[in-house]
């Protein structure tokens, strides 16, 4: 018999795991769990049945409800055989949550059944083993970095089979490390957390069972870390001290800047929340995003100091709208004017060369315009297929794209922080010529009709507006 459409179907949230949504969505009606999802399954190898009674409850698609399991993610992160072995994925008795968010909100996320995020990124405190005590533990920058990159590359190992490889040989590095480490063998520092030996010696067949220990073999099997830090036999004897000439570059960046603010009038308002890539890319690669955001950054303090004003690495990202990303050796060595390495020196100069060919858009601007906008226009949807107008997840998404399109961001900066790049990157890539000139036009005209208000994007601008957008 097929399930009934259930009254409240809440909206499944980005990186939520089904048994999550399973708990929300019975929750909201009054039901017990077990009429929604069984109560010992653990998101991975769900039956097709299972899926397809919580999408006729919950009106979503049997894709829609595959998104929410460990199945779509390759053998590399959700492990082979019956029983899960020899992947990224954490034996089914061991649960992390977040010592913050979980016991208020009780939110969780899939990628935390794995050791690939040991750490709550939306907290930035490490995870701990469900019923353990609840001390919240910031973690140090350099550790949400690694994960934020790590849990990227989970996503993009779905379609990439390079990415897949860099995962598998990233668990043999940290598997080995946890058999051979000792306490004498290495000096973790003040900004990560002490590694249980024993929880380490657990390394087997499934990782490490504790998160602070998992969280610090990430980072010394990381390859940017400095020698200090890493064991013996795992350091690769890279330095990150700047050289007289990464000083020399970035006086002479700087008085570039200078010269561009006299004659071009070039402001900080002309910088995109994220940098254009590398000459040569065509399109960025998966997780591109946060290297070209801190670019970015850099590139907003510098002009800021060819200005003659004194920015600090926090306000440039509040500017750009990416609060909370971690810092790296670029942002700290301009803040601290130590130098410009010259790779990131070219980079910065390719960036700036690209923004002033088109003409130093105002893309403060476009991002105050555009933040308030939040469903789409009714002239809009009445010229949509109706197939399409209907659906949610299309204009959430169509939003996005506008977004990325016009303010050159990425979706971390928006006011949609939580939806992946990556399925913006995929509804770009299915739209329809005509469609996407119609969301084209929509974006232009957002941006002309505050231009021809001629004040700021302010809440006073947006008071004329807003009947016709909302």
């Amino acid at each position: 018999m097929t399930a009934s459409l259930l009254p409240v179907r809440p909206t499944p949230r980005p990186g939520e795991p089904l048994s999550s949504y399973a708990v929300r969505l019975a929750d909201a009606n009054g039901l017990a769990r077990g009429r929604v999802l069984p109560a010992w399954r653990h998101d991975i190898d769900v039956p097709m049945r299972e899926l397809s009674t919580i999408g006729s409850l919950a009106a979503l698609d049997p894709g829609a409800a595959t998104q929410l399991t460990m199945d779509r993610y390759p053998l590399a992160v959700r492990g082979h055989g019956p029983q899960r072995r020899h992947g990224w994925r954490l034996h089914h008795a061991v649960a992390w949550v977040c010592p913050s968010c979980t016991v208020s909100t009780g939110h969780r996320e899939l990628l935390w059944q794995t050791a690939l995020v040991p750490v709550c990124l939306r907290c930035s405190c490490y995870l701990i083993r469900a019923g353990s005590p609840r001390i919240v533990v910031p973690a140090p920058p350099r550790v949400l970095e690694i994960v934020q990159g790590l849990a990227e590359l989970a996503e993009a190992s779905v379609a990439d089979r390079g990415a897949r490889q860099v995962l598998y040989r990233r668990r043999r590095r940290c598997q080995y490390l946890a058999t051979t480490i000792g306490q004498d063998s290495f000096d973790l520092g003040g900004d990560l957390p002490p590694v249980d030996l024993a929880a380490a010696r657990a390394w087997g067949a499934y990782p490490c069972p504790d998160p602070a220990t998992v969280a610090a073999l990430l980072v010394l099997t990381s390859p940017r870390r400095g020698r200090g830090s890493r064991p013996a036999h795992l350091r690769c004897g890279q330095s990150s001290v700047f050289t007289d000439a990464d000083r020399d570059r970035l006086d002479w960046f700087l008085t570039r800047l200078r010269q561009n603010v006299d004659h071009d009038d070039l402001r900080t308002d002309h910088v995109p929340s994220m940098l254009p890539p590398p000459q040569g890319e065509a399109e960025r690669k998966p997780g591109a995003w946060l290297s070209l955001t801190r670019a970015a950054t850099a590139l907003h303090m510098l002009i800021s100091q060819a200005n003659g004003h004194t920015e600090t690495p926090g306000a440039a990202m509040t500017a750009l709208g990416v609060v909370g990303i971690p810092s790296c050796i670029l942002i700290d060595g301009i803040h601290a004017g130590q130098g410009l390495r010259e790779q990131d020196g070219d980079l910065l100069t390719t960036a700036l060369q690209q923004l002033l060919t088109a003409g130093l858009v105002d893309y403060q601007r476009r991002r105050d315009t555009l933040r308030p906008v939040t469903r789409l226009p009714g002239t809009t949807l009445r010229r949509l297929p109706t197939t399409l107008a209907t659906i949610p997840e299309f204009r959430r998404l169509a939003l996005a794209w506008i977004w990325t399109r016009f303010t050159h961001g990425p979706m971390r900066s928006s006011p949609w922080p939580t939806t992946p790049d990556r399925d913006v990157a995929t509804f770009d890539k299915r739209l329809d010529p005509e469609t996407r000139l119609l969301l084209h036009e929509m974006g232009q005209q957002l941006l002309a009709d505050t231009d021809l208000l001629q004040i700021p994007a302010t809440q006073a601008t947006w008071a004329g507006i807003a009947r016709r957008y909302g």
